[in-house]
């Protein structure tokens, strides 16, 4: 059954940055993110659906919406997140309702200048479980997963120079002392007596991490985290994902959120994961940030007539 944790959220009105500036005596030039980007576009208030989705190109604000609300709802992440102090202050003042399982709505509003950090309990009604994953994940576990197999591929080299040096070349270390570098070094040695070279590297190293295409880690991450009934913001997902394997996650998505009980905010310019059905969409390439059908989209719009204008080679 479809589950909303997060029912609305709203955003600074201009009015309110602007006490901000007051207060602290600062001009608020533009460059003081995120102030000034949404009141430009007239966004103030998002409704939510168990699929909710952020379209717009680069420099739109999606990914930064789902900071917002990450870092306001304090939800788990995987890498840490510094904007700066104009963002610290823009997530300590924000107003919200939150339906929570049982159906009961929580309104609660924090004054605008507040700088309160203890903020984690007020959000009772999100999952513990709850959590951002962006596209600066993937790549982080990728990179960590490559690194770990380095590190294996030289133990293993390591253990296999001492194994020839060992059986082969015949070379032996006297043992001092039951202590120190020569012990271990005796201790290794006489562990490889009568085995094998690749044996002695299976016991003493073991093997590299499974590893797949980056379209495959990309998926088998998404699956890791997210496990069901909770809140999931996603930014850019759809990043070292082939086409098919964006078809993939956008069905299993779409899965998720009817059986599972999750709720997902999804910031994208996939038209695979815009077609999920059911998905409200704001657009934020368009002014006062209109919900549209996926199909009135630019960006697919711009692959649909593509193909269109093509079809003949289809055939």
């Amino acid at each position: 059954m479809a589950s909303i944790y997060l029912h609305d959220f709203t955003f600074r009105s201009d009015a309110e940055e602007g006490k901000f500036c007051q207060a602290e005596r600062r001009t608020c030039f533009e460059f003081y993110y995120p102030l000034k980007l949404f009141p430009r576009k007239g966004l103030r208030r998002v409704d939510f659906e168990p699929v909710t989705i952020f379209y717009g190109g680069n420099g739109s604000g999606k990914s930064t919406i789902l900071n917002i609300i990450a870092a306001r709802l304090n939800v788990l992440r995987e890498i840490p997140f510094k904007p700066g102090q104009f963002f610290d202050w823009y997530v300590k003042g924000i107003t919200r309702d939150i339906i929570e399982k049982d159906g009961s709505v929580t309104h609660i509003h924090v004054d605008p200048l507040s700088f309160n950090s203890a903020l984690s309990e007020e959000w009772k009604g999100i999952p513990a479980e709850s959590r951002i994953l962006t596209s600066e994940d993937v790549f982080d576990k990728t990179l960590n997963i490559r690194g770990r197999n380095r590190e294996i591929d030289r133990q293993r080299d390591m253990v296999a120079q001492k194994w020839w040096a060992y059986n082969v070349e015949g070379k032996h270390t006297n043992m001092t002392s039951m202590h120190g570098p020569e012990y271990e070094a005796w201790k290794m040695q006489h562990s490889m007596k009568g085995k094998s070279m690749s044996k002695v590297i299976k016991e003493e190293v073991g093997f590299n991490i499974k590893t797949g295409s980056n379209g495959e880690n990309a998926f088998e991450f998404f699956l890791e985290k997210m496990q069901g009934n909770a809140l999931y913001l996603l930014d850019e997902p759809e990043n070292s994902l082939s086409a098919s394997w964006q078809v993939k996650l956008a069905s299993y998505l779409e899965g998720m959120a009817r059986f599972e009980g999750c709720q997902f905010v999804i910031a994208t310019h996939s038209p695979f994961l815009l077609g999920i059905r059911g998905a409200k969409i704001y657009d934020l390439d368009s002014p006062r940030v209109p919900v549209r059908k996926w199909t009135e989209l630019e960006n697919v719009r711009e692959y649909y007539e593509f193909f269109r204008d093509r079809n003949d080679e289809f055939c």
